[in-house]
């Protein structure tokens, strides 16, 4: 597993579209206001391969959304 910070708009959308109990995340939030996420380092290594420069929480809103 791989802990990632991501913007609350992308947790909010992960919380939306994956099953209950399938993420595990940490309470609170960092300096910058992104949760922490722990995800298999496959599916890590997969939102890396598909987001651009510049691009972070950029790809899950864009996965969660079918775009």
């Amino acid at each position: 597993m791989v802990r990632i910070a991501i913007t609350q708009a992308a947790f909010d959308a992960i919380a939306r579209t994956m099953p209950f109990g399938s993420v595990n995340f940490e309470a609170g939030v960092d300096d910058k206001g992104e949760r922490y996420v722990w995800l298999p380092r496959a599916v890590v290594d997969r939102l890396r391969s598909l987001h651009g420069p510049g691009e972070s929480s950029d790809v899950i809103l864009a996965l969660t959304a079918g775009g």
